[in-house]
């Protein structure tokens, strides 16, 4: 991973955020017009509109990662 959690952008911390409230199932990293795109899944299983694109499949999959440890409940809040 490239950034600390320190680092994570706004769409980061909003992504995990609808997450952890429920309006989002998970988060997935897919192939969207030649790039790699980072969406919330809904419960039915339907994709949201992009919230981040990389060229670079391993930059999406960086940026998920960062969104899955801000999930993580075992990441407390004085640490943000």
């Amino acid at each position: 991973m490239i950034a600390p959690i320190a680092e994570t952008t706004l769409w980061q911390r909003n992504l995990a955020s609808l997450i952890r409230s429920g309006l989002f199932e998970r988060a997935e990293v897919v192939a969207y017009r030649g790039l790699y795109a980072v969406v919330g899944i809904y419960r039915d299983g339907s994709p949201s509109a992009p919230l981040a694109k990389y060229a670079d499949r391993r930059r999406a999959d960086d940026a998920l990662v960062v969104v899955e440890k801000l999930i993580d409940p075992t990441v407390t809040a004085e640490l943000n």
